[in-house]
C-alpha cells in the first residue's frame, strides 16, 4: 500500500506545485497589465493589448529592447502600449520581452517620449547606487562620461563625446540623479535624437502600478525636456 500511496502524493504535489506557478503567473500578468491600462485610462491615452507598429517604430534602433524577432520564439511583439501626447509630446509606453538566447530572456518595462527637438545623437545613460559596473549585455557604446551626482554614480556612453549632446551637461545629469532617486526603482536611459526611451535598469525589477508606471513616464518627460 505505502508503495502505491507515495508516488501518489508525489504526483500530487507536483501538480499543486504547477498549478501554484501557473496561477501565480497569471496574477503577475493581470497586475502588469492593469498597471498600463489604468495609467491609460487616467490619462486620458489610448490602450492596446498588442502593438500595431508605434512601439516597435520608436525603438527599432534601440539597443537590447528594439529586438523584434527570436530563432527561437518567431515574432516577439510588444505588449500593453499606452500612446497618446502629453504636454505637446508624443508618448508610447510598452512591454516588451526578448530573448538573448535559450534560457535567458528579459522583460522590459519602457516608456518613450519624442521631444520637439534633437537632445542627443546617440547615447546612454546608466545608473548605479554602489559599485560601478562598466560592462553591459547589450549597451555597447564606450562611457565618454563618469559623474557622481546625488545617490548615483553615473555613467554616459555614446560613440564619443560629441554624440552624447545635453546629456553631458553637469546641470542636466544632477538634476536628472536626484529625480531618479525617488524613483521605486533604478533606471536607464538610451536617447536617439528627439526619442527618449526610459525603462528599469534592472532585469528582474517589475512595475507593479499605474503609479509605479506614472512615475516612469513623469521621469521620461524630465528627459526629454532637456532639450
Amino acid at each position: 500500500m505505502k508503495d502505491v500511496l507515495i508516488p501518489l502524493g508525489l504526483i500530487t504535489f507536483l501538480g499543486l506545485f504547477v498549478y501554484a506557478l501557473i496561477s501565480t503567473a497569471r496574477k503577475q500578468r493581470k497586475t502588469k497589465t492593469a498597471a498600463f491600462s489604468d495609467l491609460a485610462r487616467g490619462r486620458g491615452l489610448r490602450y492596446e493589448a498588442a502593438d500595431d507598429g508605434k512601439a516597435q517604430q520608436f525603438a527599432q534602433d534601440l539597443e537590447g529592447l528594439g529586438q523584434f524577432k527570436s530563432p527561437s520564439l518567431g515574432d516577439l511583439i510588444p505588449t500593453d502600449v499606452v500612446s497618446g501626447v502629453l504636454g505637446g509630446m508624443p508618448v508610447v509606453l510598452f512591454r516588451h520581452t526578448t530573448r538573448y538566447y535559450e534560457g535567458y530572456s528579459r522583460e522590459w518595462f519602457v516608456v518613450g517620449v519624442s521631444a520637439g527637438t534633437s537632445i542627443a545623437e546617440r547615447c546612454s545613460v546608466q545608473f548605479f547606487k554602489s559599485r560601478v559596473a562598466t560592462d553591459s549585455m547589450y549597451l555597447k557604446d564606450p562611457v565618454v562620461k563618469e559623474k557622481k551626482a546625488g545617490p548615483f554614480h553615473l555613467l554616459v556612453r555614446a560613440p564619443g563625446q560629441a554624440s552624447a549632446g545635453k546629456m553631458l551637461d553637469d546641470d542636466v545629469l544632477l538634476r536628472l540623479s536626484s529625480l531618479a532617486g525617488d524613483l521605486p526603482f533604478v533606471p536607464e536611459i538610451q536617447v536617439r535624437a528627439n526619442r527618449v526611451a526610459v525603462y528599469l535598469a534592472e532585469r528582474n525589477a517589475t512595475v507593479e502600478s499605474a503609479r509605479d508606471l506614472q512615475k516612469l513616464l513623469d521621469f521620461s518627460i524630465v528627459v526629454a525636456a532637456a532639450s
